[in-house]
């Protein structure tokens, strides 16, 4: 995808917020100057969406929760995004505060940017033989015992092969792109955010040979809970279901990507080095 046109442009962020407000009105003006379409709002919902069809480019000013919860909301439109880092982490959101306005001006204006798609998860979870319940992540899936401290007891099938029977804290279904979130925390591998694949990690497992699983992206994953106990499955960290014994939940990569642009500058390995502080000698 190259030579793409940004004219009509959707800019997200917490308008009101001290620290953002401010940004947010000094990247709006430039845009005008430059004869861009610019629209504000606080977040994306379906009225924006149906709203505003003919949206190009949605830029995130704030911080990467932002970045991803406006990334599952565009998905289906198939609109570019891009974040400025007004947060704390900025893996999602890596053009730096300071750099924001000749960087955007780079890529609305003379074209200086790189195109860069990623996967995301799509769940369904089925009670019986009904479907009560569908979500996406772009990070992660996140199956985990609620607030009493009981283990929860679970087994998980890849394309209709059962794999195993587990007792743990919980269950991280991770995309490349969440690699570096909770599952990294969690023990798991850090994946390119090109590499086809998905990740399965368990949390504080009772048995120690359980171990992170790393699986072709086209295979469909199979969350069934075993054992009655209070469970709960979340996307992104922002959005949270129920689970009861019995239910299932069908995980596969979902039919749409997200749209990343990034400045020429931008590197992965460069924003681990950074953001994991992988550049100190140990002396």
């Amino acid at each position: 995808m190259t030579n793409l046109e940004f004219n009509n442009i959707i800019i997200v962020g917490k308008y009101g917020a001290v620290n953002i407000m401010q940004p947010i009105i000094e990247l709006q003006s430039q845009l005008l100057l430059i004869k861009k379409t610019v629209h504000v709002f606080d977040k994306i919902d379906e009225i924006v969406l149906q709203k505003h069809a003919n949206i190009d480019l949605v830029i995130v000013v704030g911080g990467d929760g932002t970045f991803i919860s406006t990334a599952r909301m565009i998905v289906a439109q198939e609109v570019p995004i891009v974040g400025v880092n007004h947060g704390q982490l900025g893996f999602m959101t890596d053009i730096a505060a300071c750099d924001a306005l000749k960087m955007i001006q780079d890529i609305t204006m003379h074209g200086k940017y790189t195109v860069e798609t990623r996967s995301l998860l799509c769940a369904d979870i089925y009670r019986g033989d009904k479907k009560i319940h569908s979500a996406l992540a772009l990070n992660d899936v996140v199956i985990s015992r609620g607030a009493i401290g009981n283990m929860i007891e679970f087994d998980i099938g890849i394309d209709g092969c059962f794999v195993l029977s587990q007792k743990s804290d919980g269950v991280i279904f991770a995309t490349p792109t969440g690699s570096t979130a909770y599952s990294l925390a969690a023990g798991g591998p850090i994946l390119h955010p090109g590499a086809n694949v998905f990740s399965i990690i368990p949390i504080c497992p009772q048995s120690l040979s359980n171990r992170p699983l790393v699986i072709n992206d086209t295979s469909t994953m199979e969350f069934v809970l075993a054992r009655d106990n209070l469970t709960q499955i979340h996307f992104d960290g922002q959005e949270s279901f129920n689970l009861y014994v019995g239910d299932k939940v069908v995980l596969k990569k979902h039919v749409k990507s997200s749209i990343l642009i990034h400045p020429l500058e931008y590197s992965y390995y460069q924003t681990l080095r950074k953001k994991l502080d992988w550049s100190k000698r140990v002396s």
